[in-house]
C-alpha cells in the first residue's frame, strides 16, 4: 500500500513566507549599514547665549518675549537709566563750561601778549633813545668842560674878559645839567624796560591755567565716557541674529549685576554632537558625508559632514568620576564626541533635539 505525499499546509508556507521576508529585511538592513557608522547617541548643539545684566536696577521693558525672531543690536531689556542719564547731562554741562573758560583764557593770553609786546618794543625804543641822549650830552658836556678850560687859562692871562668866562662857565652847567638829564632818562628806561620785561610772567601764569582746566576738561570727558558706557550697559542689546529661548525676568524686576536676563542662541550656529563607540571611531574621518534624521521629524532628511573628531572620550568631562577601590572591573565601551555640521539651513533645527547619524566611513 502506497504513501500519498506530504501536503504543505497554509500556515507553513505563511511561516515560510515570514522567513523569507525578515531575511530579505534583514539583508537590506545590512546592506543599507555597509560602509557606514551609525549613532543614536546624538543630539543639536547650538552656542546658548546667557545674557546678563552688567548693572542693578529696575527693569524698564522687555520688548520681546520666548521664541522671537531677534537681530543684531536689537533692544531685548532696558534698565532704568534716568539718574544716569542725569549724571552724564550734568558731566557735559561741566565739560562746556570748562571749554568756555579756555576760550577765555587764550583770549585773555592774546591780548596780553599783544599788549605786553606792544609795551616791550616801546620800552626798548625808548631805551635806545634815551642812550642816544645820554651819549650826545656826553660830548656836549665834554666840549663845554674844554672850552671853558680854554677860557679860564686865557682869562688868567688877560687875554679874555670875564663876560666871555661866565658865558662859558653856564654852558658848562647847562650842558652838566643836560647830561644829569640824560642819565636819569636812561635810568627810567631800563626801569621800564625792566617792567615790560616782567610783564611777559603774565603769559607763564595764563598758560599754566589753560593747562589746568584742559587737564580738567580731560577728566570730565573720561568720567563721561564711563558714564555713557553705564548708560549703554543699562540697554541689554542682543550680539547676533537669532531667536529668543527662554526669558528669565520681567518688566518692573530688579535685576542684579551679573544676573541672567534670557537666553538667545543664532540658528545658524547649530551643529550635531555625535557620540561614537571607541570601537568605531578609528573608521571615522575629517570631511565624510553623513545622513541625518531628526527624531522630532522622521520623514525630512538632512545630510552633513564630519568638521571635528574628539581628542578625549566623553567619560574624561564627568563632573564625579568613578575610581575603582574595590577591584572589581567591568569594561564599558567608551565613546569619543564627532562634531557634524549640517549642510542645509532649517528653522525646524533647533538645539536640544535628538538624532540619528548614518557617518559614510566608506567613502
Amino acid at each position: 500500500m502506497s504513501s500519498s505525499p506530504r501536503r504543505i499546509t497554509p500556515k507553513t508556507w505563511l511561516l515560510v513566507i515570514a522567513a523569507l521576508v525578515v531575511a530579505a529585511a534583514a539583508v537590506l538592513w545590512l546592506t543599507s549599514r555597509a560602509g557606514k557608522v551609525h549613532e543614536t547617541d546624538a543630539r543639536i548643539e547650538g552656542e546658548m547665549i546667557n545674557l546678563a545684566s552688567r548693572l542693578d536696577g529696575w527693569v524698564m521693558a522687555r520688548p520681546v518675549t520666548e521664541g522671537d525672531a531677534i537681530h543684531k543690536g536689537e533692544l531685548l531689556a532696558q534698565i532704568d537709566d534716568r539718574n544716569t542719564k542725569l549724571e552724564l547731562s550734568d558731566i557735559t554741562a561741566q565739560i562746556g563750561a570748562g571749554e568756555l573758560t579756555v576760550s577765555q583764557l587764550q583770549a585773555q593770553k592774546a591780548l596780553t601778549d599783544s599788549q605786553n609786546s606792544a609795551a616791550l618794543d616801546e620800552a626798548r625804543a625808548n631805551l635806545q633813545a634815551a642812550q642816544a641822549s645820554l651819549d650826545t650830552s656826553q660830548h656836549q658836556l665834554t666840549l663845554a668842560k674844554s672850552t671853558f678850560k680854554r677860557t679860564d687859562e686865557l682869562l688868567k692871562k688877560g687875554l679874555s674878559n670875564h663876560q666871555q668866562w661866565d658865558d662859558h662857565h653856564t654852558q658848562l652847567l647847562q650842558a652838566e645839567d643836560q647830561h644829569q638829564q640824560a642819565q636819569a632818562n636812561l635810568g627810567a628806561a631800563q626801569a621800564k624796560l625792566a617792567r615790560a620785561q616782567a610783564t611777559l610772567g603774565q603769559t607763564a601764569v595764563l598758560n599754566q591755567q589753560i593747562q589746568v582746566q584742559q587737564q580738567q576738561i580731560q577728566a570730565l570727558k573720561a568720567q563721561a565716557a564711563q558714564t555713557q558706557q553705564s548708560i549703554n550697559d543699562l540697554s541689554l542689546r542682543s550680539p547676533v541674529d537669532g531667536v529668543v529661548d527662554k526669558t528669565l525676568i520681567e518688566k518692573g524686576d530688579y535685576a542684579q549685576a551679573g544676573q541672567w536676563l534670557m537666553l538667545v542662541h543664532d540658528p545658524a550656529q547649530i551643529w550635531i554632537e555625535a557620540n561614537v563607540k571607541e570601537t568605531k571611531i578609528g573608521q571615522v574621518k575629517l570631511g565624510q558625508s553623513v545622513d541625518i534624521s531628526v527624531d522630532a521629524y522622521p520623514d525630512a532628511h538632512f545630510t552633513g559632514t564630519v568638521t571635528r573628531i574628539g581628542n578625549s572620550a566623553t567619560n574624561q568631562f564627568a563632573l564625579l568620576p568613578s575610581p575603582n577601590p574595590s577591584g572589581n572591573f567591568t569594561k564599558i565601551t567608551q565613546r569619543v564626541p564627532v562634531r557634524i555640521r549640517f549642510d542645509q539651513t532649517d528653522p525646524r533645527l533647533k538645539p536640544g533635539l535628538m538624532v540619528e547619524v548614518d557617518i559614510h566611513v566608506g567613502s
